[in-house]
Order: structure tokens, then sequence, then C-alpha cells
């Protein structure tokens, strides 16, 4: 079972779950409250470090969370995060860990983590290192893994990615119908971030027309209303 299965299987943690994909973090971390269950860390690792990569805000309070999980393949997966985001938008600071695409490599295989360790490698040694022949397959890996555990977050996200290399490769019909298939993916459950972040990417490639300005208003208004960062 996955960490977001079991979150699933339990009242209080599937509500702030939903919460929080909504991008309310602070409100799905005031429902997990003082709760100290093992899943309710996790949770609340997941969510405050969520929260400081969409808003980059003060990263104190992820490393806080993670620290609580007792060096769980969990918490090396939200470390890495923090380490692949900060050398992707050059942010200041010391590292929080070694070489990003080893350590999200080393988790594959890890079942609390779903296909995640795959989709985390492919991208960060896509985007870091320029090896999109080993992306291709990792988002490939991603994928296989997300329809089998029917985890439509993760499907999008390497949908995303797979349709962004078609785009690269010159397939614009199938690329443009992958990146509007990952934008109603996320739209479908209810992950606001998510769902920007994938609008303002089809947005970018319809060029000047009515469905890209559309994309991109609701793209401002998300991003204003959460506080995310980098799509303001």
């Amino acid at each position: 079972m996955t960490l977001d299965e079991a979150y699933m299987a339990d009242p209080v943690l599937a509500a702030a779950r939903l919460v929080r994909r909504a991008g309310r973090w602070d409100a799905a971390l005031a429902i997990l409250g003082e709760l100290d269950t093992p899943l309710a860390r996790a949770l609340r690792a997941e969510t405050s470090t969520e929260r400081y990569l969409w808003q980059l805000g003060d990263p104190a309070p992820a490393l806080e969370a993670i620290a609580a999980l007792d060096g769980t393949p969990l918490a090396t997966l939200l470390t890495t995060e923090l380490e692949y985001w900060r050398q992707l938008f050059k942010l200041d600071g010391e590292p929080y860990c070694g070489d990003p695409v080893s350590a999200f490599g080393s988790l594959r295989g890890a079942a609390e983590l779903g296909g995640w360790p795959d989709f985390w490698h492919a991208v960060s040694i896509e985007n870091l290192h320029g090896e999109t022949e080993v992306a291709a397959k990792g988002y490939q890996a991603a994928l296989e893994s997300s329809v089998a555990s029917g985890d439509i977050l993760l499907e999008s996200h390497a949908v995303r990615h797979i349709g962004a290399q078609a785009l690269d490769a010159g397939d614009r019909e199938e690329g443009l119908a992958l990146l509007r298939l990952s934008y109603h993916q996320r739209a479908a459950i209810g992950t606001r971030p998510h769902t920007a972040a994938a609008a303002a990417t089809l947005a970018g490639e319809l060029g000047d027309t009515r469905e890209a300005a559309d994309l991109r208003g609701l793209v401002t208004r998300t991003a204003e209303d959460l506080g995310l960062t980098w799509l303001r």
C-alpha cells in the first residue's frame, strides 16, 4: 500500500489530504493538528514540503517535519525534492543533500512511494543533466506505475512530460493532446496548484490564441489566491 492509499483509509488524514491538494496547506496542517501517528507525521511532512516548493517561503517548517520522519524513504524523497528545487531555480542556501538524481534513483522500488521516485529521477536527470532518453524511460515507468495503482496525479505528471518530449520531437498534435490530458486530469482530482502549472504549460504552447489567454488568466488568479510564487 502506498502512503497516499493509507491516508485515504483514515477519515482525518483523507480530509487533510484533499485540502492539501486544493493548495490550502495551512488548513491541511490545521486539520492534522497535533496528531503524532507515523502516517500523520508523513502527511505533515509532505504538506509542509509541498507548500515550500510552491510558495518558496521559509523552508524551516518543511525541514522540521521531515526530521520527524527519522530517515524513512519519504524523508529522503522530500529532502531530495528540496535540493532538486534549489538547483532547478538556482536558489541561495546550502545544499539539502547530495546529487538529487542519484538520490531519487536510490528510492526506486520503495513500495510506499509508488512510482514517484521514477518520475522524480526522470525529471531531475532531464532538467539537471539533459539526459532526455533516460528520462523518457523513467516517465514511461512512472506512467505504468500510476495506471496500475490508480494514482491520477502521478499519471498527469508523467503524461505532461511525455507530451513535452513529443513536442520537442516535432509531434505537435500528440504533444498538445497529452498536455491537455494532463491539465484535465489535474482538474478532475482537485489539485489546484498542479492544475495551474499544467494550464501555464499548455498556454505556452498555444501561442496567441483565445484559449491561451483564458488559461493564463486562470493561472494568474490561482497563483494570486494560493501564493504560488513561481507561477505569478
